[in-house]
């Protein structure tokens, strides 16, 4: 039938509203018709809301996003136009103003991390041969008590000798375990003293930092996991005993769906795994959480690889570009503004500043996060490769925290947050031990490379938790993804709070350093 219905009525046509325009064909027939046209069809026909109305079913944005995207680019256009007519090319050769004692103490501080992980390995390797000797002798003497002799003076010289041997191994647990602590801490506090003591370049000095933070954490789960490894076969415990543990990491057996091909037994058992290139392969691999075994690719794909070096290279410049071509003017042309108490001035700043920080910090996560990890994953066949989740539709901070960072959230959860909830300990005391110590860690990072330790990482990081609460009745009103709770996010933690934090840090900095007379151009 056709789209548009014509049909003779008392001299006269009758046309009836296609819900779609007619076709040609339809027009010739009406033009062919022997009645004129009529004004009378009706054009409402039924209830629609508009398509800008809540009630109205899904709309494709995209021209909207078209021209946000066209706003922003002309917008960055304009600064970069302004920018070049100010300060002209502001870049120099990477590394052309880090003094030379500065590389050679950054370089001794890297070369000497790896030395802590040899020695945590070493100690492993010890305990593991004091491990393979208390298993003999209780096994032996459990053997010789199940033989027969159960009863009488015998059998209670046996269980005094098996309570002595048992004695003796909890207490060498105590010991390696202390030698452990030992170790890790002197990771942290080998670089932390030259960062805050010897190298003067922030960068330079951070970089050790992070380095020595990364392997801390390393080393921390490396202690913990050898620790009740080294327990369960001295005490030749069975792994089944254990089992229930993997639902509460997964937070219960009814919430985790079973996903076919998750694997919860390693390939490799204690002390099997005590050797140095599994501890290496621990040592280089992208996570914070240490396995005797680890899910692993078959293939090397070398064109995957070379395109994540390729945007490690090209993201790296980029941010080095806009630190010195962007971000620096705008800090310098901020002190003023601090020193005058200017808080219109230092707003105006702060917001200018934050499309440069956004940018930088949008790169720097591409960089590590996906194209570094991705690139040494795809070196060491390492198949896990959850870095990160969708943390930019988080609708509340405390969801992005749990999806930016996955290293760093899986270690706390897995080596904090569970031992302490599980032994009694209510989740929300958990959590604030959980943030207390990451505000330390942040303050460490941030203040000994600037030697400024004022506590504005601190406090930026541990102001995180009244944020947290205020936000969270957001979900319970909205849903977990509300727009609402996601612009919060984005307006609190980068436009306002990072640009904030780098100005602190960096008119501390200025006036500590750099002379006060020092010419600094107007924006």
């Amino acid at each position: 039938m056709s789209q548009t219905q014509l049909a003779p009525s008392n001299g006269s046509i009758e046309r009836v509203l296609p819900e779609i325009p007619p076709t040609s064909e339809d027009l010739k027939k009406s033009r062919t018709a022997s009645s004129s046209y009529r004004h009378t069809f009706p054009v409402h026909t039924k209830s629609i809301p508009s398509p800008l109305s809540k009630e109205a079913p899904p709309e494709s944005y995209r021209g909207f996003v078209n021209l946000g995207l066209l706003l922003l680019f002309g917008n960055n256009l304009r600064l970069i136009i302004e920018n070049y007519q100010k300060y002209g090319i502001l870049i120099s050769f990477p590394g052309s103003k880090v003094s030379k004692e500065d590389w050679i103490l950054t370089a001794l501080s890297h070369i000497l991390l790896p030395l802590n992980v040899i020695l945590a390995f070493q100690l492993e390797r010890w305990a593991k041969k004091r491990a393979l000797g208390f298993r003999k002798r209780l096994s032996g003497v459990a053997a010789f008590t199940n033989g027969g002799r159960r009863e009488g003076q015998g059998s209670d010289k046996l269980l005094l000798e098996y309570l002595e041997i048992e004695a003796s191994a909890k207490a060498f647990q105590r010991l390696v375990g202390w030698l452990h602590v030992i170790n890790v801490l002197s990771i942290l506090t080998w670089p932390s003293y030259m960062s805050y003591c010897l190298i003067f370049h922030p960068f330079m000095s951070m970089t050790c930092l992070i380095n020595g933070t990364i392997q801390f954490f390393k080393m921390t789960s490396y202690a913990l996991v050898h620790q009740d490894l080294r327990a369960a076969y001295i005490f030749d415990q069975p792994t089944e005993k254990f089992q229930h543990l993997t639902n509460v990491h997964n937070g219960s057996s009814s919430k985790a769906p079973n996903v076919q091909g998750e694997v919860h037994h390693y390939e490799v058992q204690y002390p099997d795994n005590v050797r140095f290139m599994n501890t290496a392969y621990f040592w280089f691999a992208p996570t914070l959480c240490y396995q005797p075994s680890y899910p692993r690719t078959t293939v090397f794909r070398k064109s995957f690889f070379f395109k994540r070096v390729m945007e490690i290279i090209t993201c790296t410049g980029m941010m080095y570009f806009l630190i010195e071509q962007y971000a620096t003017p705008t800090l310098q042309n901020s002190i003023r503004a601090v020193d005058q108490l200017a808080f219109g001035t230092m707003l105006e700043r702060i917001l200018k500043l934050s499309t440069t920080s956004v940018l930088i910090w949008l790169l720097m996560f591409y960089t590590f996060f996906h194209a570094m990890f991705n690139a040494i994953a795809e070196m060491l066949y390492f198949g896990d490769r959850c870095f990160y989740l969708a943390w930019w539709n988080a609708g509340s901070v405390e969801v992005y925290w749990r999806l930016w960072n996955k290293p760093i959230y899986t270690f706390f959860k897995r080596h904090i947050y569970l031992p302490l909830v599980t032994s009694g300990m209510t989740p929300s005391s958990a959590s604030l031990i959980i943030f207390t110590l990451s505000a330390i860690m942040h303050e460490i990072v941030v203040g000994f490379p600037t030697h400024l330790v004022y506590g504005y990482a601190f406090a930026g990081m541990f102001f995180q938790i009244p944020l947290i609460s205020l936000t969270r009745p957001l979900e319970k009103w909205r849903g977990k993804e509300t727009g609402l709770g996601n612009m919060i996010f984005w307006v609190s933690f980068t436009i306002l709070g990072q640009p904030a934090c780098a100005l602190l840090y960096y008119y501390h900095w200025t006036k500590r350093h750099i002379n006060d007379d020092s010419p600094v151009q107007k924006a």
